[in-house]
């Protein structure tokens, strides 16, 4: 059917025609060979048909007798379509052909980059929605999702014989699939968040193939296309590494001493296939983590380091340190928590809780430790002697105030608590996961957009003030607070 008129397109072994309500005969129109496959442009102006010769055939609505562009394969055009965003520039055409590719063209026939190799014969091209992503299906006895530009993400399923047909649900992420075994089958996607974060520089996966590196301070983003499925990211001072199906890159800060610069360019690649379920980067070194596993590769993908743990890895993070001597803090599915240097073959137990780890997080001055469990329980615990400080329910994130070691946040069940010393919780409501706390800013994660939340020290700064704790007070002061309140503190400060 037409998109915009009530036409519907018909082609035959040696015809098409337009059918219309209106339109009382049918004229058909000859064709050179059988057609295979017809799809409408978006606007409806334009039927492009694909032949049993190789031959795609574009055709104006108004002169459908008229080849306006003639597109030449060297095998049957099985299956094409046109990508339904209205946001695109120009019209996209994906031809699926039996020389086991599949290609992209303009409307006016150039060819879009190069074919890119299936390894089957595709029997359906079909776009999602949003024309971000299409599925191919065919004699490989599966389907697999693609990017609008041609890179393929990964497979949807496997069936016993070959798939004719795949369609996505309008604005839904469900993929149904026709077999030549009689069956169909509904898959649901899940397009989960990869991400890095590191002090104020967060980057996330955008469109499956680039990344996006943010200045959390600054607001300020960067986009660094790698034209592959980005399977993980991580962040570490002037380092961002990229996991690609069959390689990792490293990048590097351009200015590695302007705390504000934002130009990464390439500096390594270990062009390895390297599974892992988390990554992490430090200053000469990545680290894979596989179950109970941490793996330390150098830059060229030596392995020069193992540490086999007592249980499943459930979180890891980067704690800095001199080059090449980077501490990792692990927690464990088993309750504790490890602190692991690159260098050292011995990983160090810090603490040991009887439910698995979530979150973790460390102060400042590395003397307090917070750790929200399976059970959603914040923990904050005195390193040097295991004391255990605080606990409160209803966290599922956690973040120490990097700037003020007495102060540190969490979220969960739609609220943030600030917690100060030992002052009660300060509550107000917020939607997603803390991830960070700088100041008087704290970083949120809501879905898949970072949030930046000024957050108003006056509470922490009064309580402060009334326990006379005038250099804590000025502390808190500095973090950001309202010139009335600074008032106020030089006041108290002279009463005294």
């Amino acid at each position: 059917y037409n998109p915009m008129t009530h036409q519907l397109a018909s082609a035959s072994a040696s015809d098409f025609g337009l059918w219309s309500a209106e339109a009382k005969s049918v004229p058909k129109h000859k064709l050179p060979s059988r057609a295979l496959c017809c799809s409408w442009t978006n606007d409806g102006q334009h039927l492009a048909l694909g032949l049993f010769s190789g031959v795609v055939s574009v055709r104006d609505r108004t002169k459908p007798e008229v080849e306006k562009v003639r597109i030449e394969r060297t095998s049957p055009v099985w299956t094409l379509a046109w990508n339904p965003s209205r946001d695109e520039s120009f019209d996209v055409l994906a031809v699926g052909c039996w020389d086991q590719t599949l290609s992209f063209y303009q409307l006016s026939g150039r060819q879009i980059g190069k074919d890119r190799d299936l390894g089957s014969d595709p029997c359906c091209v079909s776009y999602f929605g949003n024309g971000e992503y299409l599925c191919v299906g065919g004699s490989d006895r599966g389907a697999s999702l693609w990017t609008k530009d041609g890179v393929r993400l990964a497979p949807l399923g496997e069936r016993s014989d070959w798939v004719w047909t795949c369609k996505p649900r309008p604005k839904h992420n469900f993929v149904a699939i026709g077999g030549n075994d009689g069956t169909i089958v509904m898959y649901q996607l899940q397009f989960n968040t990869v991400h890095g974060l590191y002090q104020d520089r967060y980057a996330y996966r955008d469109n499956m193939t680039d990344v996006i590196v943010q200045h959390l301070m600054t607001d300020e983003k960067v986009r660094i296309k790698c034209r592959d499925y980005v399977k993980k990211i991580a962040v570490y001072r002037d380092r961002l590494a990229v996991q690609l199906p069959e390689r990792i890159l490293i990048y590097e800060l351009a200015h590695a001493d302007d705390s504000s610069d934002m130009g990464y360019r390439p500096c390594e690649r270990i062009s390895k296939a390297l599974e892992c379920n988390l990554l992490v980067v430090t200053a000469a070194h990545i680290t894979l983590c596989h179950e109970k596993k941490l793996q330390l590769l150098d830059y060229k993908g030596t392995l020069v380091r193992e540490w086999v743990l007592e249980s499943t890895i459930r979180y890891i993070k980067v704690i800095g340190g001199e080059r090449e001597r980077e501490g990792l803090l692990v927690g464990l599915e088993s309750g504790a928590v490890v602190k692991i240097f690159v260098d050292n073959p011995f990983p160090i137990q810090l603490i040991k809780q009887q439910t698995a780890v979530r979150c973790l997080d460390l102060s400042p001055t590395r003397q307090r430790l917070a750790v929200v469990d399976e059970n959603a329980t914040v923990s904050v615990y005195d390193l040097s002697t295991g004391k255990l400080e605080f606990q409160e329910a209803n966290a599922n994130s956690v973040a120490w105030n990097t700037e003020l070691d007495d102060m540190l946040c969490f979220s969960g069940n739609g609220t943030l608590s600030i917690k100060t010393a030992a002052f009660p919780l300060h509550v107000q409501k917020l939607q997603g996961f803390v991830v960070g706390f700088k100041g008087s800013k704290i970083f949120c994660l809501h879905y898949v957009e970072m949030k930046t939340i000024d957050v108003p020290q006056s509470a922490s700064l009064y309580q402060y003030l009334e326990q006379k704790d005038f250099r804590a007070a000025y502390k808190v002061a500095c973090l950001g607070v309202t010139e009335a309140d600074w008032r106020e503190l030089g006041i108290e400060a002279l009463k005294a």
